[in-house]
């Protein structure tokens, strides 16, 4: 759980290449269940980075936190909290959303993140 800790501070806090060096370079990372890129599949840094860059292109301004992290073996689930202004559209949208980080001999492998936090919680065998 500390490694993902780690690695979503240092994400927060705008230091981009402390976050992905806690990636394993073939990192898995699955588009958002529920989201608008369910279905996609994001493949080494390359391709996670490029994700970003596209995501973060479709807002003015964006907030992220994290809320909660439950141990879960060999993945951790974190809830976030997130604030974004449209970069057309100037609408704002709040989110309240999970993701599950799947830890293999010391970097993250795989991401699934969901806007369901109890489907979230589901995936990962835990109880509401």
């Amino acid at each position: 759980m500390d490694l993902v800790r780690a690695m979503l501070d240092a994400f927060i806090a705008g230091d981009y290449e402390t976050s992905l060096a806690k990636l394993h370079p073939d990192v898995e990372w699955r588009g958002t269940k529920g989201g608008i890129d369910e279905g996609q599949v994001f493949r080494g840094h390359r391709e996670v980075i490029s994700a970003f860059v596209d995501s973060a292109e479709a807002w003015e301004s964006q907030t992220l936190e994290t809320t909660r992290f439950i141990d879960a073996g060999d993945r951790v689930v974190v809830f976030w909290h997130g604030v974004a202004r449209g970069r057309q559209s100037g609408a704002e949208v709040t989110t309240d959303t999970a993701v599950i980080y799947t830890v293999n001999r010391g970097s993250v492998v795989r991401v699934d993140p969901y806007m369901d936090r109890d489907e979230a919680l589901e995936a990962a065998g835990l109880a509401k």
